[in-house]
């Protein structure tokens, strides 16, 4: 194992140093705020700006500080804890005591291909809409959400209804729909250039697939939908139960 040379040993106490002294600075700035540049930075820890750069960027991939494209660095905020219970964006912004809000990136009326007919147990070119939309707490980007909705069982459907305000609410209140339960997976993913912009992140940066299908009491597919997570303000919370000793294999 070769040894640590005196320089090598100084070069690792000084980016050390400077992790603590930016984590420092973040702690009392406080969550959400902005830090100063980099150079302000390079002047105030007097080190190369490069040097700042890397420690800033590694505390980003540690999910310590958030760096924004266009905006800066900015101390991390809370990762919230999303537990598997069926309740929308909204309803889970508001019990956090945040103020959830959306954008509306677009909408349209489509034919489903065959996979979202399956998905959505409807016949192949059945219409179908289609509502993107920027999910926000506080102002803050949080998600990216596509929905699929099946249009016949939707009369008068408005994707304006959703510029504002839950989906879940709205089917329940206008057209009676009362969800029991959702199927739901996750995977791992990157956003692309466009989906880091609208999230306020630096592009390529981690985030959470997570795709639904929702069922209404009455056994119908109400939503197919698909939504992007930050990495860096999520993270996902399943309680499992161990089976009966029976089912396990012998030496499992």
């Amino acid at each position: 194992m070769p040894v640590p040379t005196p320089t090598s040993l100084n070069r690792a106490q000084q980016r050390d140093r400077l992790r603590r002294q930016l984590l420092t600075l973040a702690r009392e700035a406080g969550d959400g705020s902005l830090l100063p540049s980099e150079r302000d930075l390079s002047e105030r820890f007097q080190v190369a700006r490069g040097t700042v750069r890397r420690a800033l960027q590694a505390l980003h991939d540690d999910g310590l500080l958030q760096r924004r494209q266009g905006s800066g660095t900015f101390a991390a905020g809370p990762q919230w804890v999303k537990p598997f219970v069926l309740r929308s964006f909204s309803e889970d912004m508001a019990a956090r005591g945040l103020v959830p809000s959306s954008r509306l990136l677009g909408a349209r009326q489509l034919a489903a291909g065959a996979k979202l007919a399956q998905r959505l147990k409807v016949s192949p070119g059945a219409a179908v809409h289609e509502v993107r939309r920027l999910r926000l707490a506080n102002q803050e980007p949080m998600a990216l959400e596509t929905t699929f909705l099946a249009a016949e069982r939707l009369p008068g459907f408005d994707p304006l209804q959703l510029a504002q305000g839950s989906l879940y609410a709205m089917l329940e209140r206008r057209y009676g729909i009362v969800l029991r339960s959702a199927a739901q997976q996750i995977a791992a993913t990157v956003l692309s250039e466009e989906e880091a912009r609208l999230l306020e992140v630096p592009a390529f940066s981690p985030a959470l697939l997570v795709e639904r299908q929702v069922i209404s009491t009455a056994g119908e597919v109400v939503e197919y939908g698909k939504s992007l997570y930050r990495a860096d303000r999520y993270r996902f919370e399943v309680n499992v139960a161990r089976g009966p000793a029976g089912a396990l294999q012998d030496g499992a």
